[in-house]
């Protein structure tokens, strides 16, 4: 494509947290520091996609450790703690250590914080797609959307690197739903996105949803709330391989509940014996074994899924199904928004093209780089 300049983004610098114009020229490092060490040399070399405005494509690479975005140092500083907390969490389950349900929360405040800073960072690096101004940053996402994390044994145990996969290439500029992440040697795979999960874990949802086209971006409105109050694993309706731990989240509407008709929903028995003690719209971490559901209180130990074998798949078979998740991500939109059929084609006929690489086994290797957009 031509070089095209359509975000704010790439026009001016906003801190990847709160969207303001950052202060004091700080800078954050979303993938932190002490993942980076943990994974490898920090100075090695990190492929970050292709420059398709520019002859030859060439590859886009930095150094790991200067893979940095501009930060205001208030809000830097507020996320120390969370980054201290995540990496806890990630050495104990590398050590096979079982983390309670609280912790399997912060993990994926953490992994919202990663994803959405992954696609802020990767907007403000291209100029070559047009791309959307982020109607959110870091801030108005952590811990607001249905989420879901599954964690499986890397096929490779004794792998030691960092593998990002969905993560820099245009169907996450527009889709920054779910992404991919090898951690030595487990594999984690996170999506986030609003409605993922409510219907089926039973709570309060919208019988309608339609999009209306604004200046600053699409807006989604939904009407007609109803509830089961009953879990109806399996949660998504698409077949991920059998993880070895898998924590699912349902995240209340928050700007609706005070709204007529889900305020008195979300005061069923169900939806508030299901909430988090003192939170307003998270509710209990939900474990799913055998297609038995489970809503854990804060300190109950989420278990491994018992299963008569572990699932250990390699990578390309991970890359195959995550590809084919956002496949069905971009066809339920292309339904849903039909004003951006012609990008979310598009978007389609990109993501075919990973798909078919994955599956012929290019740009699978472990290591650095995530699979290689067709050429």
């Amino acid at each position: 494509m031509s070089d095209l300049v359509t975000s704010v983004l790439q026009m001016e610098k906003r801190c990847i947290f709160c969207g303001d114009k950052p202060t004091d020229k700080n800078r954050e490092h979303v993938i932190p520091r002490w993942l980076i060490s943990l994974t490898g040399d920090p100075k090695r070399d990190w492929y970050l996609g292709i420059q398709t405005n520019k002859p030859g494509r060439p590859e886009r690479r930095f150094s790991a450790d200067q893979f940095t975005f501009p930060a205001c140092e208030s809000c830097n500083t507020r996320y120390s703690a969370l980054e201290a907390r995540a990496k806890g969490y990630v050495e104990k389950l590398l050590a096979d250590v079982i983390l309670p349900a609280r912790e399997w929360d912060d993990l994926m405040d953490w992994f919202d914080k990663v994803r959405i800073g992954l696609w802020i960072g990767n907007i403000i690096l291209n100029k070559d797609w047009p791309i959307p101004n982020p109607g959110f940053y870091i801030d108005q996402r952590v811990a607001k959307k249905d989420r879901f994390l599954l964690v499986y044994e890397n096929a490779e145990p004794d792998y030691v690197g960092l593998n990002m996969t969905g993560a820099s290439d245009p169907v996450f500029f527009h889709f920054p739903s779910v992404f991919m992440l090898v951690i030595n040697r487990l594999v984690f795979i996170n999506a986030s996105y609003e409605f993922l999960l409510t219907a089926r874990m039973g709570f309060p949802y919208p019988k309608k949803m339609w999009f209306e086209e604004r200046v600053e971006g699409t807006r989604r409105h939904v009407d007609d709330f109803t509830a089961t109050y009953r879990p109806r694993p399996p949660f998504l309706r698409f077949s991920f391989y059998p993880p070895k731990f898998s924590a699912h989240q349902t995240i209340l509407l928050e700007s609706a509940l005070d709204g007529e008709d889900y305020g008195p929903l979300i005061a069923h028995e169900y939806v508030s014996r299901k909430r988090l003690p003192h939170e307003k719209i998270k509710t209990r971490i939900c474990a799913v074994d055998n297609d038995k559901a489970r809503f854990l209180d804060p300190d109950d130990l989420l278990e491994e899924i018992n299963q008569p074998k572990p699932m250990v798949v390699d990578l390309k078979q991970h890359y195959i199904r995550l590809f084919e998740f956002r496949n069905r991500l971009l066809t339920q939109s292309l339904e849903e928004q039909p004003a951006a059929r012609k990008i979310i084609r598009m978007l389609i006929g990109y993501n075919d093209g990973g798909l078919a690489q994955a599956k012929a086994g290019i740009g699978s290797n472990v290591g650095l780089q995530p699979i290689r957009p067709a050429k």
